[in-house]
């Protein structure tokens, strides 16, 4: 796959994203009743099958608390294959705003456990460790009662990092959008994010990022669900042969009852069908642990 094709259908996908959410959002609110308020059932008496293909949708109205243990491999012209590994703490909260409309505030506070780099010191290969870049997504949008769900709002990266092989040192900001379709037997959807930095760290490189994250799932029942959420990247600023990874994943998840309160686990494996040629991620296993929290609100 070359990486002008890639380019044409990371480009496509973002404005199939906003023009999907800009014409359907009229004819939806007209064709369709009233979105009804997201359930007030108890966590301890939710369905299994309900929780599953709720904790899938970008609008969901459970709050949760994600907990996605990456480990990754990198490799390229560089240096041989090398490690990464990291726990992302993703908290969900969504906010009913009234007449189906829902904000969902998503931060996610990435802990490095390893992170490889190469050290221009003593030529060769090192690692560190510590809190990455901090990252907030805001998303506002409706679930339709077709199952169409659409939502836009701001991504934001924080420049929090502990070391510089951990993050970027800028200040970086810029649009998010999102479209999704919520079937009883599947969920499709994708989340579309863009970053430009503006203020940081003098020296070091502007930022011009984006990111593509396709979801797909099988919904079966007793909670079980078996799909993939790949995330698509790319570096605006390198060159064409270090600008794209594209990867393909696969996995499977449950939703369990612990005590009261549900819980989604899940494992999955991405393997890059497109990666940088100097340095880039060549495969991903990871693990998902997320318990439904009880709302504060």
């Amino acid at each position: 796959m070359s990486c002008l094709r890639v380019k044409v259908m990371l480009l496509t996908g973002a404005l199939c994203l906003a023009a999907l959410l800009i014409a359907s959002l009229p004819t939806a609110a007209q064709a369709a009743p009233p979105a009804q308020a997201p359930s007030k059932t108890p966590l301890g008496k939710a369905d299994l099958d309900h929780v599953a293909k709720e904790l899938s949708n970008p609008l969901t109205s459970l709050w949760s608390l994600t907990n996605e243990f990456d480990f990754q491999y990198w490799n390229g012209d560089l240096g041989d294959r090398e490690l990464q590994s990291s726990w992302n703490l993703k908290p969900v909260m969504p906010l009913d705003m009234g007449h189906g409309w829902v904000y969902v505030n998503r931060p996610t506070v990435p802990v490095v456990f390893k992170q490889p780099y190469f050290n221009m010191s003593d030529f060769q290969w090192d690692d560190d460790s510590g809190l990455g870049d901090i990252q907030y997504l805001g998303l506002l949008g409706k679930n339709f009662p077709d199952g169409l769900v659409l939502a836009g709002g701001i991504t934001t990266i924080f420049p929090t990092a502990t070391h510089d092989s951990l993050g970027m040192g800028k200040w970086q900001a810029g649009p998010a959008l999102v479209a999704a379709v919520l079937k009883k037997k599947y969920i499709l959807g994708a989340l579309y994010q863009h970053w430009w930095s503006f203020a940081g760290q003098d020296d070091r490189d502007d930022t011009n990022l984006s990111a593509l994250q396709v979801f797909y799932f099988l919904n079966f029942p007793g909670g079980w669900q078996v799909g993939g959420s790949p995330v698509i990247t790319a570096n605006w600023m390198a060159d064409q042969d270090n600008r794209f990874n594209v990867p393909l994943g696969i996995g499977v998840s449950k939703v369990f009852r612990l005590g009261k309160l549900p819980i989604k686990i899940g494992l999955e494996y991405q393997k890059s069908i497109v990666q940088e040629d100097e340095w880039g991620r060549d495969y991903l296993i990871k693990l998902v642990i997320t318990p439904v929290i009880p709302s504060l609100f």
